[in-house]
């Protein structure tokens, strides 16, 4: 059986019945007759993996399959990153990997939804923590899988519906999620919540990114669009208020919930990124670095950031 399979029987379970994975001949399976492939070294959990290995959102990228930067992450860093990126499409000279922002891990369980090619699973697995990045998208899951080995990072992937995660009760110490559920209905995050509890030890906490509905450039985003509510099942923003975000993570059961600034006019903010954006990009990230550090010494300020963080904790 695959090492992959092998490290992760240890907090899997089956999505469907929430039961005890087996290996057996290249699979996975549980006692009640559910099987799951492993391809490459991914197991594949979701009943209808996202199969895309170039963006069809955007033109055909030349991408030097040779250089330093997996081809994929090259390729998807818009999609990925964000706007700032785009002039680096296809010729990235390094990994984009971003700063932990929280405690270190010291071994503890970090489960990434929508972990794409890897990068925050990338940043919480070297601030010492013990991953496994879960994304419906083969491709993107199998990239992270690349990067993580060339790296040394050694995190654990597969792909799944992070609505039904493939996780045991009770046996995670962090759920989180960057930039990924900006883009699902608010229905489908209700529910995504209500895994993430279900999957937390008590007293563990989800962390997750989430656009603000009053953020300065948000609002200017939505008079563009004539201030509508995103199309169900598309991947255009959806933007939170406070209230909404209260609302739904306490009906999951979360409490002691936190909302801080991650970012102003954009929602990738990213320090570490400096060397490569435009003079522009730069300027917007030293500018949202700045306006963070205000906002969160002075609370009222963060209602008006573009980007939240959200920290909510499963009672003890």
């Amino acid at each position: 059986m695959l090492r992959q399979a092998e490290n992760l029987t240890k907090i899997l379970a089956c999505p469907i019945d929430k039961g005890r994975l087996h290996k057996a001949d290249g699979t996975l399976h549980c006692e009640l007759g559910h099987e799951f492939r492993v391809e490459g070294e991914v197991p594949v959990f979701a009943e209808t993996p996202r199969r895309e290995e170039q963006p069809s959102n955007m033109a055909p990228c030349d991408v030097d399959a040779k250089g330093t930067v997996d081809p994929f992450v090259n390729d998807w860093i818009v999609n990925t990153n964000g706007n700032l990126y785009w002039h680096v499409r296809g010729r990235l000279p390094r990994y984009p990997f971003p700063q932990w922002p929280f405690e270190r891990g010291d071994g503890k369980v970090f489960v990434e939804l929508g972990c794409g090619w890897g990068r925050w699973s990338a940043a919480a697995g070297k601030a010492g923590f013990a991953t496994l990045g879960l994304d419906v998208h083969l491709n993107a899951v199998a990239a992270a899988y690349r990067v993580s080995r060339e790296m040394g990072h050694h995190g654990e992937f597969a792909c799944a519906d992070i609505e039904a995660l493939p996780v045991h009760s009770g046996t995670v110490d962090m759920i989180f999620s960057y930039s990924v559920l900006q883009h699902l209905d608010k229905s489908k995050v209700a529910r995504i919540f209500r895994e993430a509890w279900r999957v937390l030890k008590p007293g563990a906490a989800m962390v997750v990114q989430l656009p603000n509905t009053f953020g300065i450039y948000n609002l200017l985003l939505q008079l563009r669009r004539g201030f509508r509510e995103a199309k169900t099942g598309t991947f255009e923003m959806r933007y939170w208020s406070r209230r909404a975000i209260l609302e739904a993570v306490h009906t999951a059961g979360f409490t002691d919930v936190k909302i801080r600034a991650d970012g102003f006019f954009s929602q990738n903010p990213q320090l570490s990124d400096l060397d490569l954006l435009t003079p522009m990009g730069k300027l917007v990230v030293l500018v949202s670095h700045a306006a963070v550090a205000t906002a969160n010494r002075v609370a009222p300020l963060i209602a008006f950031a573009d980007s939240l963080w959200v920290e909510a904790r499963k009672p003890d």
